[in-house]
């Protein structure tokens, strides 16, 4: 039946992770949730060249982060221009320690008058280790004008030397039908820098739920995307990122990338 799809694939990702012989190290978590100065600071560009004519996307970020006890707390600030027409949002993201080992993750956005954007987001992240994997529960909810997107999923993910490898299924319920994704990346640190720098490659497939034009009108499309990333420490403080990627959403695809900067202190 088409409930028991998405627990098909989350068995699947499961089975498929476990059966992947390594050494590992201790667990360790993502960078927002990682032991490091109280302040950080974020600035990031995005743009894409859309299939079809279409207007190119565009999107600025700056993001500022503050440790507090067991965990971060940051604020985001977001100006996107997609489909010709420009939005604005700010989310905020807690990290926060919970049991033993454990972890969890919570984002709340905001954009009350976005068109291609949520208006209302939430999402809900629980990490869990078991032996030397990190189990991942997830909620995200979306509020678009006249419609939500719920989403739903499981992952796995786990550390073997310098590398860090992960991989994830969600799905979302729509009409007579869910949505099922499958994404899967690896993630290899280097250590000449004055930090744990990184190349991390991505990629996914299966169906979700895009935005495919203004006034935010979704699509339930067959999607694949694939994704490489660099973050380069150039000193303890101070570190460039830079992304490439590839997406096909369905009748409409992109090609594009990303430059940043975020210092520490």
């Amino acid at each position: 039946s088409m409930i028991d799809r998405p627990l098909f694939f989350i068995v699947l990702t499961v089975a498929g992770l476990w059966s992947t012989p390594a050494q590992t190290q201790d667990r360790q978590v993502p960078d927002s949730a990682a032991s490091e100065p109280k302040w950080k600071a974020a600035a990031r560009y995005d743009y894409d060249r859309v299939s079809g004519g279409r207007v190119d996307w565009q999107r600025w970020t700056a993001v500022l982060q503050r440790s507090i006890p067991g965990g971060t707390v940051a604020a985001t600030l977001v100006r996107q221009r997609r489909f010709d027409t420009a939005d604005e949002g700010i989310t905020v993201d807690l990290w926060q320690d919970l049991w033993a080992g454990a972890y969890g993750h919570l984002q709340v956005g905001f954009g009350p008058d976005a068109q291609i954007r949520p208006q209302y987001s939430l999402k809900a992240e629980i990490y869990q280790p078991v032996g030397p994997w990190e189990l991942l529960g997830l909620y995200e909810g979306r509020r678009y004008t006249g419609s939500d997107v719920h989403q739903f999923g499981a992952g796995l993910a786990r550390y073997v030397g310098a590398w860090y490898i992960r991989a994830r299924t969600t799905a979302a319920p729509r009409k007579s039908t869910w949505a099922v994704s499958q994404r899967v990346g690896i993630r290899r640190f280097y250590y000449w820098t004055p930090s744990a720098s990184y190349i991390d490659l991505e990629g996914g497939a299966g169906r979700s739920v895009e935005l495919v034009g203004p006034n935010a009108s979704l699509l339930t499309a067959r999607t694949a995307f694939a994704s490489l990333r660099v973050q380069h420490f150039l000193t303890d403080g101070c570190a460039l990122t830079a992304t490439l990627r590839y997406s096909d959403d369905g009748p409409l695809s992109r090609t594009g990338g990303a430059l940043g900067i975020f210092v520490r202190w």
